[in-house]
């Protein structure tokens, strides 16, 4: 398996199809002796912009901390909640049990607090 060309970026969804976001970072266990193996995927804004420059993902993780969307953060899904890798990778979560519908919620709020947003 390619981990760059097989999971890196593909689209994320639960278990009910829904959509969480794209795989921005393979986390690799390394053990003295053993070849590395994959412990889990991670997701997030301040792990895309990490990717980019790590500067940009301190940024992104101080902006998370600074509205109060930080915890839970980034979201981690270890390897046994996949479910399967074909176009999209699927994996044994539900999106409102994760750290990731909280900052949803939060930005539907915020959005609709906007004068004429809806």
């Amino acid at each position: 398996m390619n981990l760059v060309r097989d999971l890196l970026d593909k689209a994320l969804v639960d278990r009910n199809g829904r959509d969480m976001g794209r795989v921005d970072r393979v986390v690799l266990d390394i053990r003295d002796g053993a070849p590395p193996r994959v412990a889990a995927l991670e997701v997030g804004p301040a792990v895309l912009a990490h990717r980019l420059a790590p500067l940009a993902g301190r940024w992104a993780a101080a902006l998370e901390h600074a509205f109060g969307v930080d915890e839970g953060r980034p979201l981690r899904i270890p390897v046994r909640d996949l479910l399967g890798i074909e176009d999209h990778v699927k994996v044994d979560l539900a999106f409102g049990d994760t750290a990731a519908a909280t900052i949803e919620q939060r930005l539907r709020r915020w959005v609709g607090a906007i004068p004429r947003s809806s």
